[in-house]
């Protein structure tokens, strides 16, 4: 729709004026009407009321009607032609839109820490945890991963935070100050019959600008020492279960030049990866050797072996 202003301004053309540009030549307030056969000038313009009539063919109306009916267009293209060839700015109608309250969302980081704090493990959490994925309790106590079994008690400004059962990882900084909570829901895998497939495996809350999981690591890293980086915690999980100091970047893409530079603060030079056999996988691998590069680290590159397709799939062929 455009604008009730801007329509005035569009009737309020000077019609005689309007009707030399559609071509039809205006003498004595007259022109020869293009709606039929017309021998003699039978079309009319009255400039007081900015209107024309045909007395034979009965045409009538203003501006607008007048153009619509000569070119053949609708009532927005014609609007549009009109708006074009007299240079005003068409300004079209919006809706008002009432804010919404979840429209600039600060993150509830209290809240969060609620969720968290202390870690709660559900029978689904133990199950994936330690019976699937052989995880050592010590560094699921390390991480402060929690769980919930049904969304109640995650709801929030009347929207869920995360869908259930789910595990939580908090993501604190390196002083251990929570900056968000992420989920890996434990419901059935997309493509079973009691999937819900719009139901996404990790999900933040929205406002979350995590780049590193377990940061607080870097305070316990020794000169020298190295450390994994990993795509996603659950490899994150496994390197640490491993024996290792690990990382994890929850996304390929969101590892930046600032996140190097604090791992190069706190001394973690000697950076080690077993990228995971796909694309994404590959990506964080040349991702983290280019930044690397920019802040005088080394990379060192580990291969997984056939069948595995991320470091979760080797650990747990180990144990």
């Amino acid at each position: 729709m455009i604008e009730k202003k801007t329509l005035d301004k569009i009737r309020e053309l000077p019609i005689e004026g309007v009707a030399s540009r559609l071509g039809l030549p205006v003498s004595r307030h007259t022109s020869h009407c293009p709606f039929h056969q017309d021998t003699h000038p039978s079309l009319t313009f009255h400039t007081g009321k900015n209107s024309f009539k045909c007395f034979v063919c009965n045409a009538h109306g203003g501006v607008i009607d007048l153009a619509m009916r000569v070119l053949g267009k609708n009532f927005v293209e014609t609007c549009e032609w009109l708006a074009n060839e007299h240079n005003l700015i068409l300004e079209r109608w919006k809706p008002v839109r009432k804010p919404s309250a979840n429209r600039h969302y600060a993150l509830d980081t209290e809240y969060l820490e609620s969720l968290v704090t202390p870690p709660v493990l559900s029978e689904a959490a133990r199950e994936f945890l330690f019976d699937t994925r052989h995880y050592h309790a010590s560094v699921v106590r390390w991480l402060g991963i929690s769980s919930i079994s049904r969304p109640t008690p995650c709801w929030r400004y009347g929207r869920p935070y995360f869908d259930a059962p789910s595990l939580l990882f908090p993501y604190r900084d390196v002083e251990g100050q929570l900056q968000s909570v992420q989920s890996r829901y434990l419901g059935p895998k997309a493509g079973s019959r009691t999937s819900k497939s719009d139901i996404p495996r990790f999900r933040f809350p929205r406002g979350s600008k995590c780049h590193i999981f377990n940061l607080p690591i870097l305070k316990l890293l020794k000169e020298g020492e190295p450390l994994f980086v990993s795509e996603g915690i659950t490899d994150c999980i496994a390197l640490l279960s491993a024996g290792h100091k690990a990382i994890a970047i929850p996304s390929a893409t969101l590892l930046n030049k600032e996140d190097m530079q604090l791992l190069s603060h706190f001394g973690a030079l000697n950076l080690h990866i077993y990228p995971d056999q796909d694309i994404a996988g590959e990506k964080l691998y040349i991702q983290l050797l280019h930044l690397a590069n920019q802040i005088g680290a080394c990379v060192t590159r580990h291969s997984l072996p056939p069948g595995c397709k991320d470091f979760s799939d080797y650990y747990i062929l180990n144990h």
